[in-house]
């Protein structure tokens, strides 16, 4: 079974690199960059069906949920970064403190769920859809790491930092949402519609 394990994901490794060594070929076409796009995305959804090798060997969720809440935290520090520019001597005001608060909640909110809602002790999971779900969390921070970037931004067209901020926040639901099929305490949809109508009316702060 390892060895099947093995050959899978070895054969989606190959794929990626086949298709960007190709797309790299065809530097002078548009062709190349479908053929890396569709490399990426067929390489990103194909581990989702390993899971029939993967069953038979579960993961130590712990461990696994470890990492990525590792890698989680690293993103949010990117966030900090990117919001910098708000607390210099020279911009410093209200909206410098909403969005460090609307960060913060983005950390309290997430680190609230995996840390303490989530039931660490999984037995016979093959963990693609711990995976899967933090790609919605990290769309999500990237997303609004950057509406807050441009937010403030006279060059940068409002409806386009609003969008990416909207499209954040339904995103981190979303892995959310999922996430609490892990759950040791189930999440209800009264408490799920009072954060969504809290987090909706965050992006008319900044206005």
């Amino acid at each position: 079974m390892d060895k099947q394990i093995t050959r899978a994901f070895a054969g989606i490794l190959i794929f990626r690199t086949v298709t960007l060594f190709i797309g790299g070929i065809f530097y002078q076409s548009r062709v190349r960059v479908r053929i890396a796009f569709a490399g990426i995305i067929i390489s990103w959804i194909a581990p989702g069906f390993t899971g029939k090798y993967t069953k038979h060997h579960p993961i130590i969720f712990s461990h696994l949920l470890e990492r990525l809440t590792a890698l989680i935290i690293v993103m949010f520090g990117e966030t900090i970064v990117g919001i910098a520019d708000y607390f210099t001597a020279t911009s410093f005001s209200i909206q410098s403190i909403l969005i460090l608060t609307t960060v913060a909640a983005l950390f309290f909110t997430y680190i609230v769920e995996f840390d303490h809602l989530i039931n660490e002790h999984q037995r016979h999971e093959t963990g693609n859809l711990m995976i899967y779900l933090h790609y919605f969390i990290l769309f999500d921070l990237s997303l609004i790491t950057v509406a807050m970037k441009f937010i403030d931004d006279a060059e940068a067209h409002p409806r386009f930092a609003g969008t990416c901020m909207y499209l954040g926040f339904a995103l981190l639901y979303i892995g959310l949402a999922i996430a609490n099929y892990y759950n040791k305490v189930k999440v209800n949809k009264t408490v799920v519609s009072i954060f969504i109508h809290k987090f909706a009316r965050i992006p008319h702060f900044y206005k």
